[in-house]
């Protein structure tokens, strides 16, 4: 079984170097965040693979969200291929306007096997 701690940091080095002008936090975002960022956590175990009296294969799920200003922001794109080449699987849940923050809020669910 490959370990959670080198898949789950493959996806937070690969977010991170999208650009020098995107920061994604795993968790939380800093208190002294700039836009755009962005929020990723793992949240648990999905749909793993028992066999023989023990785990053969381990799903982990987790969510991912991004907040810019800028209508269209390519680093939406950019994301997406980063979630392409480290997830088995990832869904755009919502995309939204948040009238309190003036923000735009993308959300994405994801998973890693």
């Amino acid at each position: 079984m490959k370990s959670i701690q080198n898949r789950l940091k493959s996806i937070y080095e690969n977010l991170n170097i999208i650009s020098d002008d995107l920061t994604v936090y795993h968790y939380e975002r800093a208190e002294d965040y700039s836009l755009p960022y962005g929020v990723w956590a793992e949240e648990g175990e999905s749909d793993s693979f028992n066999a023989d009296n023990g785990k053969k294969e381990q799903v982990i799920e987790g969510s991912l969200d991004f907040y810019t200003e800028t209508e269209f922001d390519p680093f939406i794109d950019d994301i997406q291929t980063v979630l392409d080449s480290t997830c088995c699987g990832w869904v755009l849940e919502s995309v939204q306007y948040e009238d309190e923050t003036k923000l735009i809020h993308y959300s994405w669910s994801w998973r890693i096997v």
